[in-house]
């Protein structure tokens, strides 16, 4: 079995075991959310080998603990008279519950389809792969002061070449609806992304 498949699947494991022993979390006893899952979200991303373009994404809560999310990336790049487009869309849904030891923190679990495709154009010769994966993450949200919001995302993405990816981020809230969002992925294509979030309540 691929090396990096293993590695990831043992990293999501022990993040998902170390998380759930200092949450005391139980079924029967789950404490509310701290942080909103209701909101949407644009940003212009800048990713590895020329690429940028932008994300869009919108979650919703549909029921304490549940949301559901929906996202799409779409990043062009132009190089060598080659002109390349890559775009994904992502359904999915997430659970989301307060750290018991953690003050102003959630912890979420999450799941998402994707459905992807990269375009190349050259001169007049046209062509594109098409791939569907799966990806399933774990993100902890914390509030270390008030308008703050720092968080750190571990996931795994089956789509294409299979990808393990670390993203902390960022947000800064200017009211009680709007923040500026900035992150940084880290993984086979890093990406940067720069944007912001409507809360909506």
């Amino acid at each position: 079995m691929n090396k990096k498949i293993l590695f990831a699947a043992g990293s999501m494991l022990a993040l998902l075991s170390t998380a759930a022993t200092a949450a005391e979390f139980r079924l029967s006893k789950v404490y509310p959310s701290w942080f909103s899952y209701s909101y949407a979200e644009l940003e212009y991303v800048d990713m590895d080998e020329g690429f940028s373009g932008l994300s869009a994404g919108i979650s919703f809560d549909v029921k304490p603990n549940w949301n559901v999310i929906g996202e799409y990336l779409s990043t062009s790049s132009s190089k060598n008279g080659i002109d390349l487009d890559y775009r994904v869309i992502a359904v999915g849904g997430g659970y989301h519950y307060q750290l018991k030891n953690l003050e102003k923190s959630d912890l979420m679990f999450h799941a998402a389809l994707l459905q992807g495709k990269s375009e190349w154009v050259v001169g007049n010769h046209k062509a594109d792969d098409k791939d569907s994966g799966l990806r399933l993450g774990a993100r902890l949200r914390f509030e270390p002061q008030r308008n703050l919001e720092v968080n750190a995302d571990l996931s795994y993405n089956s789509l294409f070449d299979n990808d393990l990816t670390f993203t902390p981020a960022v947000l800064y809230s200017i009211n009680s609806q709007l923040a500026v969002k900035a992150a940084f992925e880290f993984g086979d294509r890093d990406m940067l992304s720069i944007g912001v979030r409507y809360y909506i309540r």
